[in-house]
């Protein structure tokens, strides 16, 4: 007689069973990201439980990695702010300046894609702490004492140390915001580590011009005192000791702590491994998605930032400004961008989408305020103080503000590519087209009027550029379509 058990119907094995109330794009923090499952053998009921945690030791990881490209943009930009002074007293030209604000980008387009390997597979504590040590370097390179004639060395040499620690710090805020924050922050992560650069390059505008005085109208390298001459001197090296202390505390700060990742991921996606160095690049080459925003990154942002380092002598050969209002209007221009860049990042993470849209407005204002710009410089508009003072700062608002929403739409684009490689490729083209503009300046006789239209096509060019692409959230919508609850731990 057959078993009674054997004759009722069998219920199908239970493989797993996943508790989710949220809806996509939904976050609930009211407990752990926790994905159950039932072990198949019914001899035993286990579950297993995985959790997406963040800790609160993320922010003081993103203040080091900040803190650190603030002083790296800073000693990037000493000499702009300070060029009228440093001309007459060292006996340099417009070319010796641009070519210590050049070495950024060459040492970028040298080492940048090694560094995007190595973030790769070292990871964030190796690549980070070995660039804020070359960075450190460079800058106590610019502190030696070898006298007044010998300085152009010393400061070329310690700008190449200056410039290497670049790539890593301009690049790495995606791969800091994927691996320790979770999604509803990570736009807003890489808005603060790309404001603290404008900050840091703010700053130099008004440090540069508070240590190291102006000189008096018609004061040329001949007629300068030499008394004078080595009271300049001394302010120029106060400078150097002073950024180089600042850079010594925050490279320390970073050796304390800075771990290469948390001890659990914040999110899907970040515990998940990216495609390898070569595949990653493989697929950026042959991907719209890639090339639209990177191209329109890249040149509005690079020409930009070549515009930025001049722009004491534009205004000054132009309009006959002073340093100290080119300093003024530098400084208020990175703090707006500091304001508003994390603000339109913030928002961009709340309403989960829709970077193209924000990307276009931020566009139509930068050609809008460029063109104010030009027809100021080109005197075919009335001058005022207080029109210049609006007109760049609203184009650096609109210029820099959106770079965070630039890199993360592009890391949502082509994901699995690491987000490293990614941003490091756009970090590169950015100081492609920042060298070229600088190494046209290096021309001799070509002036200053060329500057500021430049600047103006570069950014109108790319408004029907990003009108034609298509945006994608591959990596936002793995996160929000999975069972994902963060908890700090």
């Amino acid at each position: 007689m057959a078993d009674r058990d054997s004759l009722l119907p069998q219920a199908p094995p239970i493989k797993s069973v996943q508790r989710s109330t949220l809806h996509p794009g939904e976050a609930d923090h009211s407990q752990p990201n926790i994905n159950y499952s039932v072990n198949e053998d019914h001899s035993e009921d286990t579950v297993k439980q995985t959790e997406y945690k963040t800790y609160k030791g993320r922010w003081y990881i993103l203040a080091v990695f900040s803190l650190l490209g603030c002083l790296q943009a800073c000693s990037w930009n000493t000499w702009g702010p300070i060029a009228d002074t440093a001309k007459v007293v060292l006996d340099w030209d417009n070319g010796d300046i641009a070519l210590l604000s050049n070495w950024g980008p060459i040492a970028f387009v040298l080492a940048g894609f090694y560094v995007s390997y190595l973030l790769l597979v070292k990871g964030l504590r190796f690549t980070v702490l070995g660039s804020s040590l070359i960075l450190l370097l460079g800058v106590c390179i610019r502190c030696l004492p070898v006298g007044i004639d010998n300085i152009k060395w010393t400061m070329n040499i310690g700008h190449v140390g200056i410039g290497l620690a670049g790539p890593v710090l301009m690049a790495a805020p995606t791969a800091v915001s994927s691996v320790w924050f979770p999604p509803h922050q990570r736009t807003t992560s890489t808005a603060i580590s790309v404001s603290a650069v404008a900050f840091g390059i703010g700053a130099s505008f008004l440090i540069g011009p508070y240590f190291v005085t102006s000189l008096p109208e018609n004061t040329s390298s001949a007629n300068l005192d030499p008394v004078k001459r080595k009271q300049y001197f001394s302010e120029i090296m106060t400078l150097m000791y002073v950024e180089c202390g600042a850079t010594a505390i925050v490279v320390i700060a970073a050796l304390l702590y800075f771990p290469n990742k948390p001890p659990t991921s914040p999110s899907v996606t970040a515990s998940k491994p990216r495609e390898s160095f070569k595949e990653g690049a493989i697929k950026m080459i042959k991907s719209g998605n890639f090339w639209i925003p990177a191209f329109a990154y890249s040149l509005t942002t690079g020409v930009y930032s070549g515009w930025t380092t001049q722009m004491p002598i534009i205004l000054s050969q132009t309009l006959d400004v002073g340093q100290n209002v080119a300093g003024w209007i530098g400084f208020i221009s990175n703090v707006a961008i500091i304001i508003t860049s994390p603000m339109a990042a913030r928002f961009v993470d709340l309403i989960g989408g829709r970077m193209k849209a924000v990307l276009i407005v931020f566009l139509v204002g930068s050609c809008l305020s460029c063109v104010w710009v030009a027809l100021l410089t080109m005197k075919y508009i009335t001058y005022n103080v207080v029109s210049l003072y609006i007109a760049c700062i609203a184009t650096g608002l609109c210029v820099n503000s959106p770079v965070p929403i630039y890199f993360e739409l592009t890391a949502e684009g082509v994901y699995p590519v690491s987000e490293a490689n990614s941003t490091m490729v756009m970090a590169f083209m950015n100081n492609v087209a920042c060298l070229i503009f600088l190494l046209i300046f290096m021309v001799p006789n070509i002036g200053v009027t060329w500057m500021t239209w430049c600047l103006l096509g570069s950014v109108a060019i790319c408004i029907p550029l990003l009108l034609m692409y298509k945006e994608r959230y591959n990596r936002l919508d793995l996160d929000t379509t999975k069972d994902t609850r963060q908890v700090d731990a």
